[in-house]
């Protein structure tokens, strides 16, 4: 879909580039309802399915409510989907443009969903991130080191990263924030472009050594001699070759 509309694009059958100053001084203004309104839309951009390869999805592909009245939905609520396999394999493949290849969670640490609700929670915002309202408007800010004894004196400011990674270190009261994964393990993931290749594979990018080794990589030995010194002798306890 997305190479469909990027060839619309180029073909500027829907697209048209904007001539500046748009309207000219003199120029009267167009009304709506005179030169718009009446005016039939365009044909929208659709990808040419392929009736073999897309038999799953092509007959309900383009439809208003697809698969409305079938038993794959749930009914006239239309909120749940029972799919099939080969349905959802195609959907996948159509989408594949559209769909991120980023599955690494470390790469999104402090910027998902339970770091934006910890950060309404303690009235903060994240760098580059979305703002809301304070969810609790009675924090007091008059409290400082000079008329609290129990509190700590930290003169430097915490980061906000700081305040978000441990909110029950370095917040004073803490409600409803969400605690979540430091880190997870290394994710070794790489969007395969072929659809020709095994699900399981040797990329060359992350694995610069071919699977057979190469070189003669796994014909090697491995000796474990044992030398007992005594008398000018030596004694080879056992040798092992693989």
């Amino acid at each position: 879909m997305w190479i469909m509309m990027r060839r619309a694009k180029m073909d500027q059958r829907h697209f048209k580039r904007m001539r500046f100053p748009p309207f000219d001084d003199e120029e009267p203004l167009l009304d709506y309802t005179d030169n718009l309104l009446d005016v039939d839309p365009l044909e929208p951009v659709q990808l040419e399915l392929d009736k073999e390869e897309d038999s799953a999805v092509y007959a309900w592909f383009y439809d208003h409510k697809p698969l409305v009245k079938t038993k794959l939905v749930n009914g006239p609520s239309y909120r749940k989907w029972h799919l099939s396999l080969p349905i959802m394999a195609t959907l996948h493949r159509l989408a594949g443009q559209l769909l991120s290849d980023l599955v690494y969670r470390n790469y999104f640490y402090l910027f998902d969903m339970e770091s934006f609700f910890s950060a309404k929670a303690l009235n903060m915002c994240i760098l580059g991130g979305p703002k809301f309202e304070p969810l609790y408007h009675d924090i007091e800010e008059d409290w400082n080191e000079f008329n609290d004894i129990k509190k700590l004196i930290i003169r430097s400011p915490f980061r906000t990263e700081y305040r978000l990674a441990f909110p029950h270190l370095y917040n004073n009261m803490p409600r409803k924030v969400r605690l979540y994964i430091y880190h997870t393990p290394m994710v070794m993931y790489i969007k395969a472009e072929d659809p020709e290749l095994p699900p399981f594979y040797y990329d060359p990018l992350i694995h610069p050594t071919s699977s057979d080794g190469g070189c003669g990589a796994l014909a090697y030995k491995y000796s474990i001699i044992y030398r007992h010194y005594s008398c000018w002798n030596f004694i080879i306890i056992s040798t092992f070759s693989f």
